[in-house]
């Protein structure tokens, strides 16, 4: 079976809204901003683009969907006049995550009859790096990057143009070495 190229999404459209994590009753405020809980929920469609290339079998892919995080972290930072650093990234780290990935829009071109086929089987976030440190040198747990979606195609003329997707975060906004 041959390896199926790699899927670099680019995206039609991305939504978001971000805002502070509510508290339970009785629950204590946080110490510092830092230890402030966001929920940030991201939406969107990616562009794949991707043809099957058997044409009497399922082909299967993993591909990675990145939504852009800087624009809803950048928000909250500015709305909340959150205290940056000289130099850093932007990331979240996850308490609580819930992704959602969709076929959006499919394409068989007329062949006399084949069995086209279109799937997605699962999706989950992305693998969490290890060995993160924000700015302070604390460590950094759950930093989230995308969700890794698990497409399938059946036919070599079958194709997945796009896949949406909605992701939901609980998490805290984190500052990490680099710059911006």
């Amino acid at each position: 079976m041959p390896t199926p190229p790699t899927i670099n999404p680019t995206f039609a459209g991305q939504n978001w809204l971000i805002t502070p994590a509510a508290l339970a009753v009785n629950e204590a405020p946080p110490k510092t901003i830092s230890d402030q809980e966001w929920l940030l929920t991201l939406t969107g469609v990616a562009v794949i683009n991707w043809q099957g290339t058997l044409p009497n079998d399922w082909l299967r892919q993993t591909v990675t969907i990145s939504p852009d995080m800087s624009g809803p972290l950048s928000w909250a930072i500015s709305r909340w006049s959150i205290p940056k650093p000289a130099n850093y990234l932007l990331g979240m780290s996850l308490l609580e995550w819930a992704p959602f990935a969709a076929l959006s829009s499919v394409f068989e071109k007329a062949s006399g009859g084949v069995d086209a086929g279109f799937g997605v089987d699962d999706w989950r976030p992305t693998p969490f790096p290890t060995n993160i440190v924000d700015v302070h040198n604390n460590p950094v747990s759950n930093l989230f990057y995308g969700i890794d979606v698990d497409l399938a195609v059946r036919n070599n003329n079958a194709t997945i143009y796009r896949v949406s997707y909605d992701i939901t975060l609980l998490g805290k906004i984190v500052f990490l070495p680099g710059l911006q």
